[in-house]
């Protein structure tokens, strides 16, 4: 099949080649072999990335003094409030406005009263303040948290603030900006006042969620941070269209991933140097005759011009301005592309993850990429293209979201048909129907990668809309019996016979035993169980967007809001609940980050959880709590843009020997020894 245009990668790559031989890997795409578990890995526990302006925080409730005491907040989340509440919110008043008088000015201690009410001193073990726990659900109102916090350095600040209904900031007795859920704040050198104030919002919750992070310029300071790749793919959107959000995978010496909107990239394992870029757009994927076509001369000439920048990031991050030249050749590549008339090369609008927000799949001799454009394609570690094509269907709601997997022998995609190619030739094996091609949001799509597994030795496909087909002939072998809910989001995950799928809508733990012996249909003995998380505020719905681990007969499932739900398999009973320290983020606009996605995995011995917004924690496994280690990675990103903000993250770590590679929405860590 077709080569690369300029094989610009690979001198380096040969003399990579030479010095070391690439050692084969078992297979792998996303969360590994997708159960999350990586036994023979020891990464560490701690690491951390926060500005000295987060460092220098405190936050003692106490009347301050001169003296610069109190508790530091390193992670940029004050743990001791004063809250005052439920106040009464007359008709036609606005939150943003004083609802008590001089509310601006407030600067109470512990037992000052207003009226009736007194000021009382809340702990938490995380960022969450619930008004609708302290105070009860209620259709209106408002209740006030303060604390006072010193700050080394003073100057400017961004507050992210998770809730629902209204709010109000005051900062030493200025109001802060309408717009909330991500507000410039100014502190100043020494003590701060700061008040929040919030009504509740629809169904009764009534919350907040504070975290601080430094605006730029701001100096940071590394700890168990091996090296750093700052990669091409943040983009600014809507739903922050355009971020490469995908997982990494390892093959030898090297790291795979893909990058926005058709990139594949690889990166040298020991100190993330790019070795060399791969494009997979519609030109790459185009016929002889397309490109000899006029409109194909054209798209060929833009592509120089593209490939000439991306040659640059063999030497180090873009800058800026090449970002930007690259996002508009790409553009224009696409643009050209549509123009041959080919039905194929119009794509969808762009997906919650962007166009590459997924974990390309390796053997550990060749690797293959999916893309939300329908583009398919293979190569050998080295760069050379194996083969490529493109098989489109219509656009979903929030996009796709499935990375590809290997079975039997074929690579398999999602895209509202099941499609698996011969993975050395990428010839057509199958196509299997599985969502109608109308309609935003089809009946039996989902959203989860699926998951390659066996029954009574036979290959099979479990799918995240709880079916199942043969990975021979993409025959459906299973369908539920009853309806698990609309976009189903997590992938299902296989473990000691047993397959487990949670559930979005529905919020449902299935659990069904395979049988030993295969047959046509599958009979599935199946257990279920509510996912009940209502104890807990939620943003928008509570839903399981996450897949289990599932690990001595216990199943660990996280919401999107950060709870833990731990689950005895053998009973099938919630052993217990908790909300994790993860300092999420959620609003309308954060796409795929609009929640806690990220599946736990577990490396060697412990569980590692991270949140959406650069916080992490490790747990030890087992049926009470034991945190091991907070950690946080503060990065600001698309800096002077409209966009800025605090590095996003959804893609699931991935654990190899003493390393924890995590992808964000700009850069890619490799947390460990150098």
């Amino acid at each position: 099949m077709t080569s690369p245009r300029f094989p610009w990668g690979s001198v380096l790559s040969l003399l990579v080649c030479l010095s070391s031989a690439h050692a084969l890997a078992a297979a792998q795409g996303w969360r590994g072999d997708g159960s999350g578990k990586y036994p023979d890995a020891d990464p560490p526990i701690t690491w951390s990335r926060i500005s000295k302006a987060v460092s220098g925080l405190r936050y003692p409730v106490e009347n301050p003094t001169e003296v610069v005491a109190g508790k530091p907040m390193r992670d940029g989340v004050a743990r001791e409030w004063l809250v005052l509440g439920p106040v009464p919110l007359p008709p036609e008043a606005k939150v943003e406005n004083d609802t008590l008088p001089n509310e601006s000015d407030f600067a109470p201690v512990e037992g000052d009263k207003v009226g009736e009410l007194a000021w009382k001193k809340v702990a938490a073990d995380a960022a969450l303040l619930d008004f609708a726990a302290l105070f009860g659900k209620r259709p209106s109102g408002v209740a006030y948290a303060f604390t006072n916090l010193f700050s080394e350095t003073g100057g400017a600040f961004r507050l992210n603030l998770t809730y629902v209904g209204g709010v109000r900031i005051v900062v030493n007795g200025k109001p802060g900006p309408p717009f909330c859920a991500r507000a410039k704040i100014t502190l100043a050198k020494g003590w701060n006042r700061i008040l929040l104030k919030a009504s509740p919002g629809e169904q009764g919750d009534w919350f907040l969620i504070p975290i601080l992070h430094a605006c730029p310029p701001a100096d940071y300071e590394e700890t168990g941070i091996a090296w750093k790749a700052v990669l091409p793919g943040a983009h600014p959107g809507f739903y922050g269209a355009g971020m490469g959000v995908g997982s990494p995978v390892v093959a030898g010496d090297r790291l795979y991933l893909l990058s926005e909107p058709h990139d594949l990239i690889c990166l040298r394992k020991s100190d993330g140097k790019v070795l060399w870029l791969r494009t997979n757009s519609y030109l790459d994927a185009a016929t002889e005759e397309e490109r000899k076509s006029p409109t194909g001369q054209e798209a060929a000439a833009i592509a120089v011009r593209l490939d000439a920048i991306n040659a640059e990031l063999l030497s180090g991050p873009l800058t800026a301005k090449q970002c930007e030249e690259k996002v508009k050749l790409e553009k224009e590549l696409y643009q050209a592309m549509r123009q041959t008339g080919n039905r194929q090369y119009r794509r969808g609008e762009i997906p919650d993850v962007g166009y590459s927000g997924f974990a390309p799949v390796t053997d550990g001799q060749l690797v293959w990429a999916w893309f939300a454009t329908g583009v398919s394609a293979c190569y050998d570690l080295d760069g050379h293209r194996k083969w490529i094509r493109v098989d489109n269907r219509p656009a979903v709601e929030h996009g796709f979201s499935s990375s590809p997997i290997l079975a039997d022998g074929k690579l398999v995609v999602f895209m509202r048909d099941l499609m698996a190619f011969d993975a050395k030739t990428g010839a057509v094996a199958w196509q299997t129907p599985v969502s109608p091609h109308q309609g935003l949001n089809p009946a039996g799509f989902f959203h989860g990668t699926p998951l390659a597994t066996a029954v009574g030795g036979v290959p099979v496909i479990a799918l995240g809309n709880d079916s199942i087909v043969r990975a021979s002939d993409g025959r459906v072998v299973y369908t539920p019996a009853g309806y698990i809910g609309a976009q189903c989001i997590a992938s299902p995950v296989a473990d000691a016979g047993t397959l487990f799928l949670a559930t979005s809508g529905s919020m449902q733990f299935l659990l069904h035993t395979l049988p030993e012996s295969f047959s046509d249909p599958l009979k599935l003995a199946t257990r279920t169980m509510k996912l009940d998380v209502s104890a807990w505020p939620k943003y928008y719905m509570p839903w399981h967007l996450s897949s289990p681990i599932v690990h001595d007969g216990l199943a660990y499932l996280l919401n999107n809001s950060g709870v833990l739900t731990v689950v005895d398999l053998k009973t099938v009973e919630v052993i217990y609940q908790k909300l994790l320290d993860l300092d999420h983020f959620q609003w309308v606009n954060e796409g795929a980050a609009r929640g806690i996605g990220i599946s736990p995995v577990l490396a060697g011995s412990r569980i590692y959880i991270l949140g959406n917004n650069g916080g992490s924690v490790v747990i030890e496994p087992g049926r009470t709590f034991k945190q091991l280690a907070k950690n946080k990675l503060e990065n600001a990103i698309l800096v002077g843009h409209w966009a800025e903000r605090q590095e996003r993250f959804v893609a699931n770590p991935v654990p190899d020997g003493k390393r924890l590679y995590v992808r964000g929405e700009a850069t890619l860590y490799a947390l460990g020894p150098p």
